[in-house]
């Protein structure tokens, strides 16, 4: 009797230890193994969820996801040295970056020595090519005046934002990476479109993988291919590939060593270069020109959305920014880099946009390359580490009156533009920080300058644009496509 007691005591507190969240962990939901813990109601969203776990224990916190523990960020400067420090520099082993390539290849998913020579010769050649400098700021003028002929187009009806927005993204990145351009009625670009946008609505599956890895050996093959869509990611990849293989192809043929036309002729030529660190290869160029579309077509292309969205719905803050345009500028002249001083509500028009849709809502995520401390706590190896980028720009202890769409935030006492505020990631932070944050800056100003200039933007008569995001998605703050709004050409 009493050994059956004992016995069943010992289970029971075995039991328990394996079931429980270790005491040096940061504090948060544990759940079961396998599974982690799963919300019994799914009404909330994730970010309902993890504002409510910010508000029960503060600025980190634990969520064991599947069998992934996932420890998450709210606070800017423990996100800041976090990532800026080398424990936690790598990515995590997920689909959602790899695109289940083995070995990893390219910029994303990458880690140590490939991630390092990736990252240091794109922003080398981008900065090269013009990144952020004038010497791109002719082809950004060419698409924006692309831009003003086709919104001139759908003038006077409410109407989807034109897809042209998303052409003239694709054609800035694809110059500097290929030197090839689309027309906005191109057959190419739809079906290149087509792809990228497949990409980012496999992601949501492909994280079923990645949080629950072990229904691998438990459910059949086809099963899981259907549900993670793992078909669908190899046929977008293996589409990819072959046209980018197809244009490096052209280039290698083509090739002036001593004159480089773009980023592929570059990487041609460091793939010759004798150089015992090297990890070049053409498979790894395919992945390099893979990651730096998804990265920087799919986000500015939203962003710039999102800028029209909020301009629609604030007539007072669009004409406010129409007056500061026509003092610097004559009408019909497109701004360059050195109108940026003298623009500087613009700018702030620009950033508040960029802080208010917190277009990826949760980063990048990282992993702890070791054992490690953060905030306090105890970080084993292999913990996934990520920041909640949404909450901090929409935190009090960062901005006053959050909710609300000011641009006004981003000036000081003398109406100069100041860029640096504490709570502002819209690019990521640390050694990761996005590769293409020149570009997309120098875009949206540009764009947002050229755009307003020649059109006013309005909802439809009687509604507002729906500014909240596509629900449920946990990797971007979409605009909703549905949303129309009234262009009209200013006299």
């Amino acid at each position: 009797m009493w050994l059956e007691v004992a016995l069943t005591v010992a289970l029971l507190f075995l039991l328990w230890q394996v079931l429980k969240k270790p005491s040096d962990l940061p504090p948060g939901r544990w759940g079961l193994p396998l599974v982690g813990w799963v919300p019994l109601s799914f009404k909330k969203s994730l970010e309902e969820h993890l504002q409510d776990l910010h508000k029960q224990h503060g600025n980190i916190y634990t969520w064991r996801m599947g069998s992934q523990v996932i420890v998450f960020l709210h606070d800017y400067k423990m996100l800041r040295d976090a990532f800026a420090s080398t424990d936690f520099v790598d990515r995590p082993n997920w689909q959602l970056f790899t695109m289940n390539e083995v070995p990893v290849k390219g910029l994303v998913g990458s880690n140590g020595l490939v991630w390092h020579n990736n990252r240091r010769f794109a922003l080398r050649q981008l900065r090269d090519l013009g990144m952020g400098k004038s010497k791109l700021v002719a082809a950004v003028h060419t698409q924006a005046e692309m831009l003003i002929e086709e919104f001139r187009k759908q003038a006077g009806r409410a109407d989807k934002v034109p897809h042209a927005t998303k052409v003239a993204v694709v054609n800035i990145v694809w110059q500097m990476i290929g030197s090839i351009q689309f027309k906005v009625t191109d057959e190419r670009f739809k079906r290149f479109q087509r792809l990228i946008d497949g990409v980012f609505e496999s992601m949501r599956r492909m994280a079923i993988l990645d949080l629950f890895p072990w229904i691998n050996s438990v459910f059949p093959d086809a099963l899981v291919t259907w549900i993670c869509r793992r078909d669908v990611v190899k046929i977008t990849l293996d589409s990819f590939s072959a046209y980018f293989e197809e244009v490096i192809d052209e280039h290698k043929a083509t090739l002036d060593k001593d004159n480089p036309r773009d980023l592929i002729d570059a990487y041609i030529i460091e793939m010759e270069k004798d150089n015992p660190d090297s990890t070049c290869s053409k498979r790894d160029l395919v992945l390099l020109i893979f990651d730096l579309f998804n990265a920087g077509t799919q986000t500015t292309d939203n962003m710039l959305t999102w800028m029209i969205f909020y301009l629609a719905n604030h007539p007072k803050v669009q004409e406010r920014m129409l007056r500061e345009i026509d003092e610097v500028l004559p009408r019909g002249t497109l701004p360059i880099l050195e109108d940026k001083p003298r623009l500087p509500y613009t700018e702030a028009v620009v950033h508040e946009s960029l802080r208010k849709a917190s277009l990826v809502s949760l980063g990048a995520q990282h992993i702890a390359t070791r054992d490690t401390q953060l905030g306090g706590y105890s970080i084993p190896k292999g913990t996934i580490i990520t920041g909640s980028f949404f909450a901090m720009h929409d935190d009090p202890r960062y901005w006053d009156s959050p909710e609300e769409f000011r641009p006004e935030r981003w000036l000081n006492a003398e109406g100069k533009f100041v860029a640096k505020k504490e709570g502002f990631m819209p690019f990521g932070s640390g050694k990761r920080q996005c590769v293409g944050e020149g570009l997309a800056r120098m875009e949206l100003f540009i764009f947002s300058v050229a755009l307003v200039q020649n059109f006013s933007f309005a909802p439809p008569p009687g509604k507002k644009i729906d500014l909240r995001p596509v629900a449920f998605n946990p990797i971007l703050h979409e605009p909703k496509g549905s949303e129309k709004v009234v262009v009209t050409v200013r006299p």
